[in-house]
């Protein structure tokens, strides 16, 4: 990781800081250091995960079990789209494919409509409207069994929050190709 440190300009006189990086390993910021840091995340998360499994049934409470399946599933969800991101990475620094990797983004896929991109449009004020409503409920839930229901529905709301953002970049990708479509449609109305 980058450090910033001082470069003595004189002994006793300190001059501006400098980004410094450790002798080995690959530079903040390229892809070889993104695979390192998912590579270490991937591997913690995978203890983490025999952690929540066992938490939830040694646990002997139904609650606390609940809890835990919900963390459970996330976190594996978390964890395949870590190695699928991880695969992505090897990839690009070996010019391969592997079937497990996410799609190539470059490639925008067949041509869009801009009913589609209003459809995503549309989706992401439906999240968001869900967001603030099951949030509302949230509060008013507060004092019901321990504030177990209160809190699912926080979590509920922040997951549409998600899905929201998730749509936004639908949007951009969809518009997009929506415009790219239109213009390549005016072209050939104009030879």
């Amino acid at each position: 990781m980058s450090q910033l440190t001082t470069v003595p300009i004189l002994e006793g006189f300190t001059g501006l800081p400098a980004e410094t990086r450790p002798e080995h390993g690959p530079a903040v910021g390229t892809v070889e250091y993104l695979l390192q840091a998912v590579e270490r995340h991937a591997a913690a998360e995978r203890q983490a995960l025999d952690q929540y499994e066992y938490l939830g049934t040694a646990s002997g409470d139904p609650v606390v079990a609940l809890v835990m399946r919900l963390i459970l599933e996330d976190e594996e969800r978390h964890h395949n789209l870590l190695k699928r991101i991880e695969s992505s990475l090897r990839d690009a620094l070996n010019w391969t494919h592997s079937i497990d990797a996410l799609p190539a983004t470059g490639q925008p896929g067949a041509p869009a409509s801009n009913e589609l991109a209003g459809a995503a449009r549309a989706l992401i004020e439906e999240e968001r409207t869900g967001a603030r409503y099951i949030r509302g409920l949230a509060q008013l839930e507060k004092g019901i069994d321990s504030g177990l229901h209160s809190l699912l529905l926080e979590m509920m709301a922040v997951d549409s929050e998600k899905h929201a953002r998730l749509l936004e970049f639908v949007y951009e990708r969809l518009a997009a190709r929506a415009r790219q479509h239109a213009s390549h449609g005016s072209e050939a109305r104009n030879t």
